[in-house]
């Protein structure tokens, strides 16, 4: 049974709650009001409140609101006279669960307009309450007054509409005539539009749900087949995709001509293929804002707000904010000066270190320097970057062996789902310049019982408090990049999303419908979910163009084979990347390719399935390059 909390002030008469506590109590609303909150003594509704003893919370200030209802955790909750702004913390923590009236018609789209039962226009009377409301339909001379029930977005007066009503206007209507009639009607529409969301489905006869994946890389491919596995889930569409995604998995559908970049037109795919929910998990669109925007027109989105998201896209401040909270960091400085960043660099003592972009950079903008005449040639590379090298750290080198650990957060509570150990740099034996990810093993053997405790005493729980403190409640998915040292594990660094390719060894090893977890965290229920994983080893080995991380063009367009053949083998998946389809071939079409990932009962079984099927794949003219050495830390643990 659903769990209601309706809010009232002593602007209202308490006819909303009224309506509300009889389709409760006829059963019509399958639900239970579990608190009646105010933000006064005096408000009428109380008296209601008492009289059908209802707990009841007495919350004055709006910066309280929110965790007195996270303690209450309720389904839904219903707005009825509340006359304090709703804070954005609030509608994030419960996007698609805070219902309001409003009296006018709210259209489905911003530009929209909704038609009267006579064909007119009808008034959304944006930004007028009450009577003010009542008096513009009348000065407006409109023919039907109306009301919308919505729920809450950061849009002011705008959500996804749940239903609408409208009262003809009479001839000598007054504002308080109007208001009689019209408010009869709110009173059922509330009612109905409760008993709709509060019904519970028939076993078996859920509508399948249309997700939404932004991407085109390996790591989007891994999350669309991750919900493709829900037998809740209809369809998914990818914005683009890629030449494999929608290639064996026919619940899964491309638009490849929608940038990822491009809201308005990923919008237009929402309304055309009816999406439920949009997971945003690629980097530069989080750091773009996307799930703010989508939550702003009511679209349910899985991922950080954009504040919360600085973590990843903004290094100067992501290490200002670990410092702050005594998060274990490395030692470091911030540059803008050139200049400067030398001089600090020749008065150091000869040692090892990093220039790091500030900002987002594919995983490229961390370089490291052996020496200071390295070191100055990474800080002088820097302009490469654009915007995002303008700011650049410059940090010691931790010393151990890295691993990546991956957290599901809905604000409040986390739960660590897997860690994975990825190999950055293009060549074998760790040599060459950092790529996005060459190839990945989860779980990885590096992280025992120890580092788990430690990083989740000094890292995660320092973490989550501290964002809450910072007013960026995290919800989605973090990982840090640790480094094992002798003093313990250090944090390299934050990101704001599932790594790539870490997400193609750890995704498929989850055995919890996935959707299950990702509305646990919407809901903010991720407390009582249980995320369970099987006992696999899985390896994945990043199949790329020659030249990559670097010039790769000549072998864009270049003919891919194998890949059908590789993907029949036992224990083999094949996530795309930078590859296209035509006619049922493939051709390369970016540097990474495609992540081979294999699993096995330990790391020689998936080693050994995953080298066997990367031989079964070429690129015309010798162009495929691969890592030979993926495992190799795993494989010495033995």
């Amino acid at each position: 049974m659903k769990k209601l909390a309706v809010l009232i002030s002593n602007k209202g008469t308490g006819t909303n709650l009224q309506a509300i506590i009889d389709g409760v109590n006829s059963g019509k609303i399958q639900a239970q009001i579990i608190t009646v909150i105010s933000d006064t003594e005096d408000a009428l509704g109380l008296s209601r409140a008492r009289k059908h003893k209802l707990p009841i919370k007495i919350v004055p200030k709006k910066e309280k609101l929110l965790s007195v209802l996270k303690k209450i955790n309720p389904d839904y909750i219903c707005l009825a006279g509340w006359k304090q702004i709703i804070l954005d913390e609030v509608i994030d923590n419960f996007s698609n669960r805070i219902l309001n009236t409003h009296p006018g018609i709210i259209p489905d789209t911003m530009d929209g307009i909704v038609k009267n039962p006579d064909g007119t226009n009808g008034l959304w009377n944006k930004g007028k309450m009450t009577e003010k409301a009542m008096q513009n339909f009348l000065d407006r001379k409109a023919t039907y007054g109306g009301c919308t029930n919505h729920f809450l977005s950061h849009e002011f007066d705008f959500g996804p509409v749940l239903g609408r009503c409208f009262e003809k206007i009479k001839k000598g209507d007054t504002v308080d005539s109007l208001y009689t009639r019209l408010k009869i009607k709110e009173n059922k529409l509330y009612v109905d539009v409760l008993a709709k969301l509060c019904s519970p489905r028939e076993a078996g006869k859920e509508e399948g749900l249309n997700i939404l994946v932004i991407g085109s890389n390996g790591r989007e491919h891994a999350l669309a087949v991750s919900y493709a596995k829900s037998k809740r889930v209809k369809k998914v569409i990818m914005t683009p995709g890629n030449g494999l995604t929608d290639f064996v998995n026919k619940k899964i559908k491309n638009y490849p001509n929608v940038s990822m970049m491009d809201f308005e037109r990923i919008v237009d795919v929402c309304k055309k293929e009816k999406i439920d929910f949009i997971d945003v998990a690629q980097d530069d669109i989080i750091a773009a804002g996307f799930v703010d925007k989508f939550n702003k027109l009511g679209i349910a989105a899985f991922g950080p707000s954009q504040k919360a998201a600085q973590i990843e896209w903004d290094k100067e401040w992501a290490r200002n904010f670990m410092k702050k909270y005594q998060l274990p960091i490395p030692k470091f400085r911030t540059f803008n000066d050139k200049k400067e960043a030398i001089k600090y660099v020749e008065s150091l003592p000869p040692q090892v270190l990093y220039v790091k972009a500030s900002g987002l950079a594919a995983g490229k903008g961390a370089i490291r320097a052996e020496n200071k005449k390295q070191a100055i040639e990474a800080i002088d590379s820097m302009s490469q970057f654009g915007k995002s090298g303008e700011t650049f750290l410059i940090e010691e080198a931790l010393v151990g062996e890295e691993f990546s650990l991956f957290a599901i957060c809905d604000g409040g509570d986390y739960k660590i789902v897997s860690w994975a150990q990825d190999h950055k740099t293009v060549f074998d034996n760790d040599r060459g310049p950092n790529t996005g990810g060459m190839g990945c093993v989860a779980p990885a053997s590096v992280v025992n019982k120890k580092v788990l405790k430690e990083s989740e005493e000094k890292i995660l729980k320092p973490f989550v408090k501290g964002m809450q403190k910072e007013g960026r409640m995290y919800c989605g998915v973090i990982y840090f990049g640790g480094m094992l040292t002798q003093n313990g594990v250090k944090i390299i660094e934050f990101n704001a999303r599932w790594g790539d390719p870490e997400a193609e060894v750890i995704l498929p090893g989850i055995k919890t419908d996935f959707l299950n977890i990702v509305e646990a965290v919407l809901l903010g229920k991720l407390k009582k979910l249980k995320v369970e994983l099987d006992k696999k080893i899985r390896i994945s080995v990043a199949g790329c163009s020659r030249g990559y991380p670097g010039d790769y063009s000549k072998v864009k367009g270049k003919e891919i084979f194998g890949l059908p053949k590789a993907m029949k083998l036992s224990g083999i998946t094949i996530f795309g990347a930078g590859i296209k389809r035509k006619d049922g071939r493939f051709f390369a079409n970016g540097g990474r390719i495609f992540h081979l990932v294999a699993e096995g009962k330990d790391i020689i079984e998936a080693r050994k399935k995953a080298y066997q099927a990367m031989k079964l794949i070429s690129i015309e003219g010798d162009n495929l390059h691969y890592r030979k050495d993926i495992g190799w830390r795993d494989m010495e643990r033995l």
